[in-house]
């Protein structure tokens, strides 16, 4: 029993005390190691770059359609609302 209530008291110590300690220094290695290579901020930068330049060059083509043009293919027909005479009535009764 006092190995069990030692064994908890120690996992709530380390828990409690060396783990943050211990993942700050973690993550700072991996910053640190991700900034030395260059992989942080520029890990997919070509495939970005690439993105773009494909972008800008599908939009300089002028495919016969004017810019800002607005095609719609198909547009269903719309019923006639002339019948509707508001739905039916609920009665309710307020519940306190």
């Amino acid at each position: 029993m006092i190995k069990f209530i030692f064994v908890t008291l120690l996992i709530i110590f380390f828990i409690r005390l060396v783990a943050p300690f211990l993942f700050r220094f973690l993550i700072g290695l991996f910053l640190k190691k991700s900034l030395r290579n260059g992989t942080f901020f520029y890990s997919n930068m070509k495939q970005q770059q690439q993105a773009y330049q494909d972008f800008h060059q599908n939009n300089g083509q002028d495919n016969g359609k004017t810019k800002g043009g607005v095609k719609i293919d198909y547009m269903p027909e719309q019923k006639d609302r002339k019948d509707f005479d508001g739905g039916q009535y609920v009665d309710y009764e307020e519940v306190k």
